[in-house]
């Protein structure tokens, strides 16, 4: 266990480089040019969906019809088109690729179903296979912090489908149980708490020394990147949470409206009990407990593991962007939902699958036909994303088209524009930014250096300080500002001091 853990953390620091190496190996292949970063993104998308269908193929489904189906559709998802576009999504991406990876790993370490004995739960067949499993979950980690989360999916698994399913479910009926139950069960648990020990105790450890990277402390956030954590008032944070889950949740059920950024109200505050949003959230809540307990029905009766499975795929990813355990630098982020979403389409592709098994022929031509309109409709979406993402004007313009009302894509529009010399657009921007979130200290600093007179610069540059007192740019410029006019103000002294004698002399010596 020591020697993993001491290969893993020194293997996977230097593989935890592998993000921006392969940034790098991209600038020394072909530059800066655009074309080579989106091709590699692409690439690892495309790896991503073979993965995710040999995974479902192998563990999930047992109709590869349903696999490929799972497959097509995250494929050809738009939500993630901010993933696959973004040259910073390829964290997301190639997480996901490393998750999966180390949730095979798992799999193909623990005993085949059915193949241990009728007193045992399914041994660890290979050792090497749950090493290579340890390691590519801490890569995934030191990727994006999601990927920690393919342990807790790897357990759960062992525990509710390679063990209580198979092996416990069975013996529990068995006549052959001696009067106490409990030691028996601990005696025939012993395979499977050996592994979740052993994860649990890896995961402690790589979790440490995570957290000595960053120094001991988490990252730190401004109000505007995440305001309802900032909220003094526990209703408004738990409300406003809850409604950030339905709405992640529509987004992959449907994503027909979709944004860079969600930040700076683009999404209200919750702040009470009365509020239609609730709705949304008390909905997804009734969804989500009975998807728990259709599995354990299903479980008891040893059948539809698909729907566990899903529930752990599109739930666990999500854990860390909940804002369930620390706070996170986002509304929304369309980019955290990649890993998610494979939930989503095992979920989606197993109801499909019992929708034909159920209705007749006339019926599964209509789920078939809805089905390839979906499809359709989803590829025709990804493509008018796409095309947004083609430039850096496409891209803030589409924000502004979209959500009109968040000030974070009026600044960057605005910055955008100021960029290129188009001054006084660029100032609407920033006053419409600042209409919108007049604590925004960025917006206010640049309007200054947009203004043409000093004192409306002061001004700007003051009002930007008293909002943010740590914000750099505003002191700089208004240091160089207080610069300019203390050098202005001596000029004009010397100035007047040259009239002066001037003056005194041509009158005494003319």
């Amino acid at each position: 266990m020591v020697i993993t853990i001491f290969l893993s953390l020194s293997l996977s620091l230097s593989l935890s480089l592998s993000l921006s190496l392969s940034i790098r190996l991209n600038i020394l292949l072909g530059g800066m040019t655009p074309l080579y970063f989106h091709v590699v993104n692409v690439c690892l998308h495309c790896a991503v969906t073979c993965l995710l269908m040999h995974t479902c193929d192998r563990c999930v489904f047992d109709d590869p019809r349903l696999a490929f189906l799972t497959a097509l559709l995250f494929a050809v998802h738009p939500i993630h088109t901010e993933a696959v576009s973004g040259i910073v999504g390829r964290a997301d991406v190639l997480a996901c690729m490393l998750f999966l990876l180390a949730f095979l790993s798992y799999v193909r370490s623990v005993g085949v179903c059915g193949s241990g004995s009728a007193d045992s739960l399914p041994s660890t067949v290979s050792v090497w296979a749950l090493g290579a499993s340890l390691l590519l979950g801490t890569c995934a980690m030191l990727v994006k912090e999601t990927g920690i989360t393919v342990f807790g999916v790897c357990v759960l698994y062992d525990a509710l489908v390679r063990s209580l399913t198979f092996h416990l479910s069975g013996l529990l009926r068995s006549r052959h149980l001696s009067g106490s139950k409990m030691k028996d069960l601990l005696r025939i648990s012993v395979p499977f708490l050996k592994r979740a020990c052993a994860v649990s105790l890896y995961v402690a450890v790589i979790m440490s020394f995570r957290l000595w990277l960053m120094g001991g402390s988490m990252p730190l956030f401004s109000e505007q990147d995440n305001p309802a954590s900032f909220s003094p008032h526990l209703l408004t944070r738990f409300l406003t949470y809850c409604y950030l889950l339905a709405f992640n949740a529509w987004l992959l059920l449907s994503p027909a409206v979709l944004c860079y950024d969600w930040q700076v109200g683009s999404i209200p505050l919750v702040e009470s009990l009365w509020d239609m949003r609730n709705v949304a959230a008390l909905l997804l809540g009734v969804v989500m407990v009975a998807l728990c307990l259709h599995c354990v029905m299903s479980l008891q009766r040893l059948e539809n593991r698909e729907v566990l499975l899903g529930v752990l795929f599109l739930v666990f990813p999500f854990i860390p962007a909940s804002n369930l355990f620390f706070r996170v630098g986002f509304v929304v982020a369309e980019r955290v939902l990649y890993m998610p979403s494979m939930g989503y389409c095992i979920l989606v592709a197993h109801g499909l699958g019992r929708l034909c098994s159920v209705v007749g022929r006339w019926g599964t031509t209509a789920l078939t036909v809805s089905t390839l309109l979906l499809l359709l409709l989803f590829s025709w979406k990804t493509v008018q994303q796409n095309d947004i993402w083609l430039s850096r004007e496409a891209l803030f313009r589409s924000g502004i088209q979209t959500l009109p009302h968040n000030a974070k894509v009026h600044y960057n529009y605005a910055n955008f524009l100021k960029d290129r010399g188009r001054h006084q657009e660029a100032i609407h921007h920033y006053k419409t930014a600042l209409r919108l979130y007049p604590r925004h200290a960025s917006a206010m600093n640049n309007l200054g250096t947009l203004t043409r007179h000093p004192e409306d610069a002061e001004h700007y540059y003051r009002t930007a300080l008293d909002t943010n007192p740590q914000h750099n740019r505003a002191l700089f410029n208004l240091g160089n500002l207080l610069k300019w006019r203390s050098s202005q103000t001596s000029c004009r002294v010397v100035s007047l001091v040259y009239i002066v004698l001037f003056t005194y002399f041509s009158s005494h010596i003319f």
